[in-house]
């Protein structure tokens, strides 16, 4: 039974794996970017939605880094 049932990961668990504060947590569920399970007040997180939100937090740095790169060839073009 405990195979079909996930570890769910606690606020501070979340925020320590992260290298973030719970106050940052906390903004990013206000902000859409991560989705919690609430029982009560706590906020529980799957492990999923965390390796979701890793994900997708990796292709907009590629896109800021491609955007960033872009811009800087028009600033400064090849001689």
């Amino acid at each position: 039974m405990n195979e079909l049932v996930p570890q769910l990961l606690s606020l501070s668990e979340v925020a320590k794996a992260l290298c973030v504060s719970p106050h940052t947590i906390r903004s990013w569920v206000r902000k859409g970017r991560l989705r919690p399970i609430r029982i009560c007040r706590r906020l529980l997180f799957h492990p999923d939605e965390i390796a979701g939100f890793l994900a997708g937090a990796s292709k907009m740095t590629g896109e800021i880094d491609r955007q960033i790169e872009s811009e800087a060839r028009s600033v400064f073009p090849a001689r």
